[in-house]
């Protein structure tokens, strides 16, 4: 068995791309053969991460700080500190800093190579 132990200050941030002002670091991830990958994301003032969804993949996420614009299949809902939710294969969501300072939140996924990703709108 494998155990990792390590702070995120060590995990370099690095810029998710088709997003504005956003990073990811990957705190558990491929060369750790976990059971599951754990993401942070990191949201700048007025970040933002367009409409999108994943063909092969769910995700849980609970938010640390900040205040989140989500859609969720077409819904919209504010999320804050505390809230958690999942994103279930091929439900399109997308993401926005609404708040006044930065905001972040842990994403936890299964272990894929391919997170087969789609962009379905530039706009959020």
């Amino acid at each position: 068995m494998q155990k990792k132990i390590s702070h995120v200050r060590k995990v370099e941030p690095e810029a998710v791309e088709r997003a504005q002002n956003v990073t990811i670091q990957w705190l558990i991830g491929e060369e750790d053969n976990a059971l599951c990958y754990m993401r942070l994301f990191t949201f700048g003032i007025d970040g933002r991460m367009p409409l999108h969804q994943h063909a092969n993949l769910g995700h849980v996420q609970y938010y640390l700080k900040g205040q989140m614009k989500v859609t969720l299949d077409g819904e919209e809902f504010t999320l804050t500190q505390g809230n958690f939710l999942y994103v279930p294969k091929n439900v399109p969501h997308a993401y926005e800093n609404v708040g006044e300072e930065e905001a972040q939140f842990i994403c936890i996924i299964p272990p894929v190579k391919d997170m087969n990703t789609e962009i379905l709108s530039e706009k959020e």
